[in-house]
Parts: structure tokens; sequence; C-alpha cells
């Protein structure tokens, strides 16, 4: 089960036009708050019953609080608009411990890239580059100046950080960042959909199609089409949970994190889309048609993990380590 907690509404500041800040402190105990990680993020529960995902932007030293930053979206279903225009200093959200599947692998260099609201996760990375003495870059985009929130705290970070006003300046020349980047260096990117493909068709004709230098983050999956792969022939197939000792025979389509979970088996999820990465489960035989946005294509090449929440067999047994 996801540990959950409520925490109090400390603080809200404006970082930028449309983009609210939220510090979250313990409500009775001054107790340190969990340990997180650079790119970890949390589920915030809204009135709906519904979760909303937002990454943790503050110091991860600072174990007394925990800040979020929140973007106004005009198509928000309930969530933002609440957090927003609701929420006031004092009141109390429920929130789930934080969980990262946005790590930061080591590499002799990181091309860091921003766009919008997903400075929150790439700036967290910058500032504990910056802490370790460790090279980076920072290029972030935005619309216009007024949209760009932290820019004054991105300051300190000096000339690694390099602002591209859309209305002024253009796009970011990612081109560039890609020819630029020193050998085993690895390229994160968190924004809007178009920037993250804009970003692997750069590394792909810098690097190859098979370019394995970009990391990414998404917590919304509109707009993504997968292809479908053929399923396996034959109207069913033979799935083998391990170490439970179930052996089941399903539909190719059947969804495998539904099963598991109706068999009792405890397994973390979040997103059910293949964006969150929190139901990856080690694959001991058969072959996959990876659905999800979290492995790289190298990962998802070597057959030895899945997402049971989108991706399915392609084999007429998949034997899963469950």
């Amino acid at each position: 089960m996801l540990e959950q907690r409520e925490l109090r509404v400390q603080q809200m500041s404006w970082e930028s036009e449309g983009v609210m800040s939220i510090r979250l402190t313990r409500i009775e105990s001054n107790d340190p708050l969990p340990e997180w990680t650079p790119g970890a993020h949390i589920d915030v529960y809204v009135p709906d019953g519904s979760t909303r995902q937002y990454s943790l932007c503050g110091d991860p030293r600072d174990r007394s609080g925990w800040q979020i930053a929140v973007l106004k979206e005009p198509a928000s279903k309930g969530g933002s608009v609440f957090l927003h225009e609701q929420l006031r200093v004092g009141d109390r959200l429920l929130v789930t411990r934080p969980k990262n599947h946005f790590n930061l692998e080591e590499a002799p260099f990181h091309a860091l890239v921003a766009g919008g609201i997903g400075i929150t996760p790439i700036m967290a990375f910058a500032e504990h580059l910056d802490r370790e003495g460790r090279p980076f870059s920072l290029t972030y985009g935005g619309r216009t100046a007024d949209t760009m929130a932290f820019t004054a705290r991105l300051a300190a970070l000096g000339d690694r950080v390099t602002l591209v006003r859309e209305d002024t300046e253009g796009r970011p020349d990612l081109m560039a960042i890609m020819r630029s980047l020193p050998a085993g260096g690895l390229v994160y990117v968190c924004g809007p959909l178009p920037l993250l493909r804009a970003v692997e068709a750069a590394a792909e004709e810098v690097f190859g199609p098979d370019q394995d230098v970009v990391r990414f983050e998404l917590f919304s999956r509109a707009g993504i089409e997968v292809p479908d792969v053929p399923a396996p022939d034959g109207a069913t197939y033979e799935l083998v949970l391990n170490k439970s000792g179930h052996t089941l025979r399903l539909a190719p389509d059947t969804n495998i994190l539904d099963v598991v979970l109706a068999l009792g088996i405890e397994i973390e999820n979040d997103c059910r889309d293949g964006i969150c990465g929190s139901c990856i489960t080690r694959v001991l035989s058969g072959t996959v048609e990876h659905r999800d946005l979290v492995l790289t294509k190298r990962e998802q090449a070597a057959m030895d993990q899945m997402l049971i929440c989108c991706s399915r067999p392609t084999s007429e047994r998949l034997e899963l380590e469950l």
C-alpha cells in the first residue's frame, strides 16, 4: 500500500504567471519528513478523489518541508484550479511519500532541458549537480519571460543556465545541445510532449535511431499514440507468476496489472498509463510489446522487465517475477 500522510500548507508563493509554489509541513510533529532525491514526485489528492503528480522542487537536505509548484491549467479537470483558487495557507493536503522514477544517473556531463512547468525536476537536478561540483548545462524554454518560473533562483547557477524566451528568442537549439554533448553524457528533459519529441528527434539525428542518451518524464499520456504489435498466435497465452505460484491462460489484450491485483498480489501502481514506472516487473521468460514511456530503448530491447499496467505479451508464454 502507498504510504499517505496529511500535511499542512505553510506557504504559497507566485513564481511566475500561472505558477504557484506550495510548501508543505507536518501538522503536529517536528519529525523530519521522509528523504527524497532530485527527480522525485508526490501524489496530491484533490477533492474529487483523484490524484495529481507534482515534482518536488525544494532542497532535499531540508526535511522540515516539501515544496511543489503547480501550473494553473486552462483545461484542468479540477486539480490545478482547486490548488490555485481554493487552497489556502493552513489548509491540509493528503499526499503520498516521495517516489522517484526519474533518477539522475551517473554521467560525466548532464545536459538538462526544461520547458514550462517541466523546470521543477530539472531545477532540482541542476542544484544537486551544482552542490556536488559536477558539470552540467541547463536550457530552459518558455513562452514569455513572465511565464518562466524560478528565474531568480536559477540565476544563482550562473552561466550554466540559458533562458530562451520563445516570443523574443525563438526556441532552444536542441541540435547544438546534442552536438556539444561529451562522450558518455546524458540529456534529461521535462516539459510538454512536443519538446520531448523534438529532443528525441535531435538525439536520433546526432546519435542514430538507437540513441540512448535521452531521459525524460511525463505526467500525462495525452497526444501519444503507440502502434500495435501483432498479438501471439492463438486465442490465449500462458501467464506464469513465479513467486505467487499462479499460472493462468489469458487473452493477449487482458490487462496484467488488473489480473495481478485481483489475485491479491500487492504491487505499487500510480498512473496505470505507462508513464510513472511504479509497476515495473521483472520478466523471467517470454517477449513483450512495450507500450510504456519509461524504459529506454535499450531497456525495452533487453526484454527483462516490463510495465504491467500497459505492456503485453508477444509470446505464447510469459513468466513474471510476481
